[in-house]
């Protein structure tokens, strides 16, 4: 009997992993960013290798991640959270202009400031 309770414990146990799993898979910044159609619209516009791709998506999922944990923040001022997201857009320009090539960031340049506006 005691095996038995055992065995069972361990499949709810193994079950409650395995949704802990899942569930921090659709919080991926990756999967937001694929979301936001900023990606798509990049690889069309910029013409972009399938690595630059990859590059990409993972940089503006982790970039707008922070921008959302910014922007939902209750305890900072406009101005403190404005200062914020410039920084974080720079970074997000400086990993970007590393992946790029000159022609490709100076297309990014123009078409970020439409990206980040909404």
């Amino acid at each position: 009997m005691k095996k038995l309770i055992a065995i069972v414990a361990r499949c709810f146990l193994g079950l409650g992993v395995a949704q802990a799993q899942v569930s921090l898979q659709k919080k991926s910044p990756v999967k937001s960013a694929l979301q936001s159609g900023a990606v798509e619209m990049l690889t069309q516009k910029l013409n972009l290798s399938s690595q630059q791709v990859a590059s990409i998506t993972k940089i503006m999922g982790v970039f707008a991640d922070s921008r959302k944990t910014i922007t939902e923040s209750t305890g900072m001022t406009a101005e403190a959270k404005a200062a914020k997201l410039k920084k974080i857009n720079d970074r997000e320009d400086l990993n970007m202009k590393n992946i790029l090539d000159d022609t490709q960031y100076a297309k990014f340049q123009e078409l970020a400031k439409d990206i980040r506006k909404g």
